[in-house]
């Protein structure tokens, strides 16, 4: 088999190779972390085709009906109509890794034996790639303007600040989630008051299935407070979900799974209803292998794995962070 025809058949061993094991490779990349886990088992990892350049996401902000009311015999209803919906437009973003290969490699790898190993060892390596990213990104708002939105940007601690969706949050309210800053407190006399406060104030609004936060992420240090201050009281709750397993913790609150996780912000406690969170992606570009190309100037051969995707909130006020807690524990 001439050189050429051995490249072509790399470049398709490692592209069938991608696509037979893709499903499985999505499923590590999201079932790796507590957050991303949760969001997968309650289908908020989804498919959406974009309005163009962006997605339009429905937000009701206003009670919509009116007129209910206490009636008696020949009373009459009211017919005001109340605007009660807008819409936030979350721009697509776009990630991807690439493939490199070598020449040199592919000959070495040429014959029959070593050319399944060698195209699973590309195809790793990409998947790690893609799972150390998607797990930093969702916790580290990337300072690169064509990243996705992360946690901090849409449960901020400045919900005041800045724009959402398009829009203004100073002048929205609707898009503020709830704050608290722990400057001057410490974890052994108000940590669980505080976490009682802000569980209460992200159940305050009714929409959906899910009234309550129902998936809590901190630090490691933040998380060992915690526990500290439960063994003390002899008061340890803990999950018996596979989430537990992940090695972030199995410990509750409120029957709330509490998770830490290595990426998170020190010093922060989000307290998350999910089901107003999505990983929204365009199913067309979802993971996908883009062709090889030659390199210009040497015999290499490189393709990319892309996908085009963001995170969105649909509604912020059922979700809170609680910010510079300063920890006992090391």
């Amino acid at each position: 088999m001439d050189i050429n025809s051995k490249t072509v058949l790399i470049d398709s061993l490692i592209t069938s190779t991608w696509y037979t094991i893709r499903k499985d490779i999505i499923d590590q990349v999201f079932q790796i972390t507590p957050f991303y886990d949760k969001m997968m088992s309650g289908g908020r990892i989804k498919q959406r085709a974009p309005d163009g350049t962006h997605w339009e996401i429905p937000v009701r902000y206003a009670k919509q009906d009116q007129n209910r009311k206490w009636f008696g015999r020949g009373d009459t209803f009211g017919r005001t109509e109340k605007e009660s919906e807008t819409r936030l437009m979350y721009y697509i973003k776009y990630v991807g890794t690439s493939i490199p290969r070598f020449w040199v490699d592919d000959q070495k790898n040429r014959s029959k034996a070593k050319l399944y190993d060698y195209a699973i060892e590309k195809v790793e390596n990409a998947k790690s790639s893609l799972i150390d990213g998607f797990e930093n990104d969702m916790l580290v708002q990337n300072s690169d303007p064509l990243a996705m939105d992360a946690l901090p940007t849409l449960i901020s601690s400045t919900p005041t600040v800045g724009s959402v969706g398009g829009l203004a949050r100073s002048t929205n309210d609707y898009l503020q989630n709830n704050i608290k800053s722990f400057a001057n407190l410490t974890t052994g006399v108000s940590l669980l008051d505080e976490m009682t406060r802000m569980y209460n104030l992200c159940t305050l609004w009714k929409s959906g299935t899910k009234r309550a936060p129902d998936l809590i992420l901190t630090t490691r240090e933040v998380y060992q407070d915690y526990e500290r201050i439960c063994r003390a009281m002899q008061v340890i709750q803990t999950s018996k979900t596979e989430r537990a397993s992940l090695g972030f913790g199995d410990l509750m609150f409120k029957n709330t799974e509490m998770f830490w996780a290595p990426q998170c912000p020190a010093g922060t406690m989000y307290m998350l209803n999910t089901e107003t969170l999505e990983l929204d992606y365009d199913p067309s570009i979802w993971f996908s292998m883009t062709d090889w190309k030659a390199e210009a100037n040497n015999l290499d051969r490189t393709c990319q794995i892309v996908c085009a995707c963001n995170m969105i909130c649909t509604n912020f006020r059922k979700n809170g962070v609680i910010f510079n807690i300063t920890t006992t524990t090391a």
